[in-house]
């Protein structure tokens, strides 16, 4: 469904409405009742621009286990794979395995590009300081 909104050259505002039809039918209608304020005909000297509501496209949210989450959090809040690990309790190569994995399931090639889309998604805080509490095991996460 299309708004419009048509304003006179002071700025104030003389039609505002939802729109579904034809624009011509629309416009003639517009002419023909004048402004209801001062009874006068509208004189259309610009544009009328009829704009849908913008969609935003869907974000798939890939399925997280609980330490890629952690991961992601740790690389939020700037950790490097060392810490990490060492915050984590687990190896290096395993936070290396989880931040690979983590590129191919937000289709990126860096973790510049990683942490842009994690944060776009809103799935990680750089301002919190401790991880969160998921509980034992590998449950996903979405």
């Amino acid at each position: 469904m299309s708004s419009i909104i048509i304003y006179n050259d002071e700025g104030s505002v003389l039609y505002q409405n939802n729109f579904v039809g034809d624009v011509q039918k629309f416009v003639k209608t517009i002419q023909d009742s004048g402004d209801v304020r001062t009874n006068q005909p509208i004189r259309i000297n610009g544009m009328i621009i009829l704009a849908d509501k913008i969609k935003m496209p869907e974000r798939n949210i890939p399925k997280l286990t609980a330490k890629q989450f952690m991961v992601l959090q740790c690389l939020a809040s700037s950790l490097t794979s060392e810490q990490t690990a060492i915050k984590m309790c687990i190896s290096l190569p395993t936070v290396r395995m989880h931040i690979k994995t983590l590129k191919k399931k937000f289709n990126t090639d860096s973790r510049d590009q990683l942490m842009a889309m994690a944060g776009c998604l809103g799935l990680c805080d750089p301002f919190q300081n401790e991880l969160p509490n998921m509980g034992q095991g590998n449950k996903d996460i979405k």
